[in-house]
């Protein structure tokens, strides 16, 4: 871009500088000021608007320019027709003289006009195209951010289900640990086949922060709750469940210190009628979390409580 050009393009982007400033550094001022307004939206949409305005000047200097262009085509058909009719040598050179002077402006002014229209209408486009890619990069960016956003609102959440879930299992785990608690208090001859057999009865309660086991009537509706403790004291105190505490009438068959050893799943009982062995006793006390031994005996105590209860009747 020619030096005078450079200086106009600089004082239209208000840029400083000595009119001793050589070309090139006058060319890196404006480069820079461009490049920096570039991201600018305020003054992409204001250049837009300045060449909307210089555009608008130049349509109404073309539409100027259309009319002087008509009064001259005029003039050129009524010099054209006075020298078809003229008879005077010295008014026709005149004329002919008038004529070529006219047809040079008036050609000059179109070819001004048409400069000067190319030069608005580039400048606009070129400043349209700039403008879009700046709205496009600025679409872009926002499209990423909200991207970005919706990544981590799903991790968050992702987040928020493990914890939950994990806050749910550590529930799990302190249930289970009180029901122990509470069945090694009552004596329970297996304070985890307890755990399977009742933590189903609990429910927890966000307000109260605990497990607590509701009481419904025979239509369903809520007439007390219970605590851990009260649940597992009044489930082994109910009569068909005398064969899960220890101390409990049994069948002089059952010896009591048959109880007092560690779960194993290898034991046998060898006199009974389940053996600690067979496949069905080994699923079933896999279900209820005991080993095949006690489910067993267990099995073998609950038949005997059944037998007298039907010798009774």
């Amino acid at each position: 871009m020619p030096l005078e050009d450079l200086k106009k393009k600089a004082t239209e982007l208000s840029i400083e500088f000595d009119e001793n400033v050589s070309e090139d550094d006058l060319n890196t001022l404006v480069s820079q000021k461009e490049e920096e307004l570039s991201s600018d939206l305020d003054y992409l949409r204001n250049k837009l608007k300045f060449f909307e305005e210089e555009s608008k000047k130049a349509f109404n200097k073309r539409d100027i320019a259309m009319k002087d262009k008509k009064a001259l085509s005029s003039k050129v058909q009524e010099l054209e027709d006075k020298l078809k009719n003229a008879v005077d040598k010295e008014q026709l050179v005149k004329l002919q003289t008038e004529f070529e002077d006219l047809k040079k402006y008036k050609d000059e002014v179109e070819r001004l006009k048409e400069e000067e229209e190319l030069k608005k209408v580039d400048e606009v486009e070129r400043t349209k195209i700039q403008f879009r890619k700046e709205m496009e990069k600025m679409q872009q960016q926002f499209n990423d951010i909200k991207t970005s956003l919706e990544k981590e609102k799903e991790e968050a959440i992702s987040k928020e289900k493990d914890y939950q879930e994990m806050i749910k299992s550590l529930r799990g785990n302190k249930l289970e640990s009180e029901i122990v608690i509470q069945a090694t208090k009552y004596k329970a001859w297996s304070p985890n086949q307890i755990v399977a057999l009742a933590k189903g009865f609990f429910t927890y309660d966000e307000q109260l922060n605990k497990y607590i086991h509701l009481v419904r009537d025979d239509k369903g509706k809520i007439v007390d709750e219970q605590s851990v403790e009260e649940f597992i004291k009044d489930y082994l105190g109910k009569e068909e469940n005398e064969n899960l505490v220890k101390g409990a009438t049994t069948d002089s068959s059952f010896d009591t210190r048959t109880h007092q050893r560690a779960d194993t799943t290898t034991k046998t009982n060898s006199k009974g009628k389940y053996k600690a062995n067979d496949p069905q006793i080994i699923k079933e006390a896999e279900d209820k979390n005991l080993s095949p031994a006690d489910w067993a005996e267990i099995k073998e105590r609950m038949e005997v409580k059944q037998l007298k209860m039907r010798e009774k009747k």
